[in-house]
């Protein structure tokens, strides 16, 4: 490598990457239709729930207010979604792929999408937490197989062994695969809209 090539500095490309979280943004909502109703039921329960009686005089709870966890719902009320396609091996398998709402806040939610099918032995199945952010309407990957936090641009090398580029790389990773998900996945339940009054 010349020397010219080694001190090329990476550079972000921040309107590729914000059509990259836009784009992931709308793909979840196709592949997650019943989100919004899910997420303005949750925000009601909370608007009723602050709104209650003996609040007078009280310091308001914003954490009671402003956030549902979505784990400590009841089973029947968790918002998730399954889709199964067919196995990249070629075995005639098929991969098992779950999307799941894990916390609502009034501006954003917190989603995990996993891969329930272990396809190779040497190889750990993919996991990414994602964050949509309803006002902006985007969404990005916060962590990854254990790993978050991530800058937008590394040295290298460096101790964590990132790429210069790992949060651009994840998030089209993120976008890959929920386009498979959408182009060849099939649900393997039926959306469940909720209705608000």
């Amino acid at each position: 490598m010349t020397q010219a090539g080694r001190n090329k500095h990476y550079s972000i490309d921040l309107i590729r990457q914000m059509a990259d979280c836009d784009a992931n943004y709308i793909r979840l909502l196709k592949l997650m239709p019943e989100l919004e109703s899910f997420r303005s039921a949750c925000l009601q329960s909370l608007a009723g729930c602050a709104s209650g009686p003996s609040t007078e005089g009280r310091i308001p709870d914003f954490t009671l207010r402003d956030f549902v966890n979505v784990g400590a719902l009841p089973a029947d009320a968790i918002c998730t979604r399954e889709f199964a396609m067919s196995s990249p091996v070629g075995d005639g398998e098929e991969v098992r792929v779950r999307i799941s709402v894990v916390e609502i806040f009034r501006y954003t939610s917190t989603l995990e999408i996993v891969q329930l099918t272990r396809v190779s032995p040497w190889v750990s199945p993919p996991g990414i937490m994602i964050r949509l952010y309803h006002d902006a309407v985007t969404a990005e990957a916060v962590a990854y197989q254990g790993h978050k936090a991530f800058l937008a641009k590394y040295a290298t090398p460096n101790s964590r062994m990132y790429h210069r580029d790992e949060k651009r790389q994840i998030n089209e990773f993120l976008g890959e695969w929920l386009s498979l998900c959408l182009q060849d996945g099939h649900s393997l339940t039926s959306p469940t809209f909720i209705c608000s009054a």
